[in-house]
């Protein structure tokens, strides 16, 4: 991994935790779970903008448009996607 890969898997788990003390605290954790699911659908939409085209599994000219657009229409259910099919599949390639 990268130094910024690194960096933004800190912040991440520290805006995680922080929405999991925040939601606690306030006593009404479906927000946070909420919170949690936007959080992690921002870093998977920004993961994607930032990507150059090369590093998508299926190295077309439209994959970056069409897992953007996935991405904004599917929400969530598009960032558990994406995280699955692209950014796991490219951190395992890393590792090998």
């Amino acid at each position: 991994m990268s130094k910024s890969d690194s960096e933004w898997m800190l912040a991440g788990l520290i805006v995680f935790f922080a929405i999991i003390v925040f939601a606690y605290h306030i006593g009404q954790p479906l927000w946070g779970i909420i919170l949690i699911a936007l959080v992690f659908w921002i870093f998977m939409l920004v993961d994607c903008i930032q990507r150059s085209i090369d590093r998508f599994p299926g190295k077309g000219d439209y994959d970056k448009l069409i897992w953007s657009a996935a991405l904004i229409f599917l929400n969530f259910i598009g960032a558990i996607l994406y995280y699955y099919l692209v950014r796991k599949q490219d951190i395992i390639g890393e590792i090998s």
